[in-house]
């Protein structure tokens, strides 16, 4: 398949160019220039299929014309590795909890999908490849554990002054913190600011571990898939499915109309957002549009969704917007534990206030479960007054943290371009 640039419809890569490029010359992100649709024979016998089947299927709906069928195969098993469970919290709407990951958040999915991809585009090359990452947390984590040790990948975090990456430096000598002494927001500026400088990227070959980069998007579309599936095998009615997913980048929003669009039938896609982040936002003149404020979304996954809604107009009735205050989250985990005894953490509580909105008795809704609700215990517990007991995490998880001092030491930069370059240039042009 052919990947075109959100900004040019007509200049096409492969999919290796689009993956270890991650961004268009001319600044666009990639799409695929079809969306194959699943054959609709799969869906009757999804019940009885596994995770990896099912993703399995949709990794060859996407990818299976680039990529060799076994290879395929090898890397959505060791993708995940971890389960994807459905979990009811209240009549008719669903928790799909995607923090079962070695890291506990959604995140793990796209990462380690990408990270396997890159390995298998890359060991046939001579040059290092560089992946740059702007992160507030949870994406450094689990694309640092996703490219641990990938022979011929370095991987550049750079992230906010306080924002805590766990990296052991003697089992992960490719990953390499940077701490920018600015914002989240201006982290994500900055390093966009490398992909796009000529120069700078004929000297060091760089692409993007964010969802910037399409292999870390595609792979979203697995869990809307399974969620299908754990309902129907239940017995539950489908046909009315209806999804919500809290937003940041808006990826979860995107992988869930490439879901639309490959076959599986969702009646309603729900995008909740926080509205300190002042993210929404309406449909207009047949456009997604969202405020100015959250540049990061404008310039990656909204350009995505608007070239969706362009091929296929009807996508706009899908989508709700909904935003949240402070006091309508702390209200929802409280009210949430209380009525159910299912904790959530913030992100989660989000989704779950939006579904509650769409609710009825015979269409179900599935919320993301986004991350572990004990990821910011502190915060939780003194978000609603009280100390409510969290579960233990599991194994996988829990071995991480029994090493709370064990990190990569991070180098520190002033938040301006010059300074990110000029690292870059310092410590990474030798290997290309």
């Amino acid at each position: 398949m052919r990947y075109y640039s959100t900004n040019d419809r007509y200049t096409e890569v492969p999919l290796r160019k689009a993956i270890m490029q991650s961004v268009a010359p001319d600044a666009g992100v990639y799409m695929p220039d079809s969306i194959p649709v699943i054959p609709r024979a799969l869906f009757n016998h999804i019940p009885e299929m596994s995770l990896t089947e099912i993703a399995y299927v949709a990794a060859t709906t996407l990818f299976g014309t680039d990529i060799p069928a076994e290879q395929l195969k090898s890397i959505v098993a060791d993708t995940l590795s971890f389960p994807i469970p459905l979990h009811q919290v209240s009549p008719g709407i669903y928790a799909l909890e995607l923090f079962h990951g070695p890291t506990g958040s959604f995140k793990d999915v796209g990462a380690r999908f990408m990270a396997r991809l890159i390995r298998h585009f890359s060991a046939s090359s001579s040059q290092s490849l560089n992946v740059l990452v702007a992160t507030s947390g949870n994406t450094g984590n689990a694309v640092a554990r996703a490219f641990e040790n990938i022979p011929g990948v370095n991987v550049i975090i750079f992230h906010p002054q306080r924002t805590r990456i766990d990296v052991d430096p003697h089992s992960a000598a490719n990953i390499h913190l940077v701490s920018v002494r600015g914002s989240f927001n201006q982290c994500q500026q900055l390093v966009r600011n490398a992909y796009t400088d000529v120069e700078l990227n004929q000297r060091i070959a760089l692409t993007s571990a964010n969802s910037i980069n399409i292999a870390r998007l595609l792979p979203q579309t697995f869990y809307f898939f399974e969620a299908y599936a754990r309902l129907a095998e239940t017995g539950i009615n489908t046909d009315g499915l209806t999804i919500a997913t809290p937003c940041g980048n808006l990826g979860n929003l995107t992988a869930a109309l490439f879901a639309k669009q490959m076959g599986l039938p969702l009646k309603t896609i729900i995008a909740a957002g926080h509205d300190n982040e002042r993210l929404w936002g309406e449909i207009q003149n047949g456009q997604l549009a969202v405020s100015a404020f959250n540049d990061r979304a404008l310039a990656t996954n909204l350009s995505r969704i608007n070239a969706l809604i362009h091929e296929s107009p009807q996508l706009v009735s899908l989508i709700q917007c909904h935003t949240f205050s402070d006091s309508d989250i702390a209200e929802q985990i409280v009210d949430t534990y209380r009525r159910y005894g299912y904790i959530m953490d913030r992100r989660t509580a989000i989704a779950y206030r939006a579904a509650s909105l769409h609710s009825h008795s015979d269409n179900p809704v599935v919320f993301l479960a986004t991350a572990r609700a004990d990821t910011y215990p502190d915060n939780i517990r003194t978000l609603i007054g009280t100390r409510i007991p969290l579960p233990s995490p599991p194994e996988n998880i829990a071995k991480d943290r029994r090493q709370p001092n064990v990190t990569a030491p991070s180098v520190a930069i002033a938040p301006t371009y010059k300074a990110i370059r000029a690292y870059l240039i310092d410590n990474f042009s030798e290997s290309y």
